[in-house]
């Protein structure tokens, strides 16, 4: 089964060149990256296992935040594999959906799917399901930053949500902790909240940030019900929440207004790190 890009084209270049250019733009002192200078046989150069979350929206709204993210990922060594989590904008599909296996496209080439994917299928006692993936944006939207950086070394596994409670989040991070070893980044891939003005939406967004600095996946999910913060992928976050990282690291926050210039309906980006 190949997954071709659905959103190339509109949240990104479609031409390969004119992607490399842009994702180029948003490491503007740094080279383009030499992957030959990593050397494959030593586990030194792969990172400790690490979560990110990052936001999807088009390259000209959110590509700016998001390469904070990927910079900080890409200093601390090669990935094996990744694991991207996104929420399921569509409707389509299971509540959790986790693409089973077969390849990725992306206008930067093709990416495998790891076989963790049929394991986490079995753990969570589940059918392998691609209709959700068909049409979602929010992990597809991810791949090109890591392409960029890492050409198609690495081997990924998309799960979409569509069920963000709290209860799935934490089975789903049960899963996922049996499963991490070195070389594993786990993306949260979320927009913050959506469509209010700049100040609402930055307000909103520090207190989300509150709860991820507090790894509290239970007081972020009672501030986006109290507050009715529409943050996409909440229920992504706090996968990673559930996950024991010790440390969280705040790297970008912001709204669309600062690449758009439209601070009366905005649409808020996080980009965070945690580590073990």
């Amino acid at each position: 089964m190949k997954r071709y890009p659905v959103v190339a084209g509109t949240f990104y270049p479609e031409n390969k060149k004119e992607l490399l250019e842009m994702i180029s733009e948003y490491f503007p002192n740094t080279d383009k990256p030499d992957n030959n200078n990593l050397d494959d046989n030593k586990e030194k150069n792969y990172i400790k296992p690490t979560g990110l979350i990052s936001p999807h929206a088009g390259y000209i709204f959110s590509g700016k935040t998001a390469s904070y993210g990927y910079y900080e990922i890409f200093k601390k060594g090669k990935i094996k594999s990744v694991i991207i989590i996104g929420p399921n904008h569509t409707g389509i599909g299971p509540n959790i959906s986790v693409y089973p296996e077969g390849t990725w496209i992306t206008p930067l080439g093709e990416l495998k799917i790891d076989k963790m994917a049929k394991t986490i299928v079995e753990k969570l006692e589940i059918s392998g399901d691609y209709s959700a993936h068909q049409y979602e944006h929010s992990i597809e939207v991810q791949l090109p930053f890591l392409q960029y950086l890492y050409g198609n070394t690495f081997k990924i596994v998309p799960i979409i949500l569509g069920d963000q409670s709290l209860y799935t989040s934490k089975k789903l991070a049960e899963i996922l902790n049996e499963l991490m070893k070195d070389g594993i980044l786990i993306i949260a891939s979320s927009d913050l909240n959506h469509y209010e003005n700049h100040e609402i939406t930055m307000k909103k967004g520090e207190m989300l940030i509150n709860a991820i600095q507090r790894k509290n996946p239970e007081l972020l999910y009672e501030k986006v019900k109290q507050y009715s913060i529409t943050a996409c992928g909440y229920g992504c976050i706090n996968t990673l929440l559930y996950m024991n990282f010790e440390k969280v690291k705040i790297l970008n926050h912001t709204t669309s207004a600062t690449a758009f210039g439209d601070y009366d309906r905005t649409v808020g980006y996080l980009s965070a790190l945690l580590e073990k």
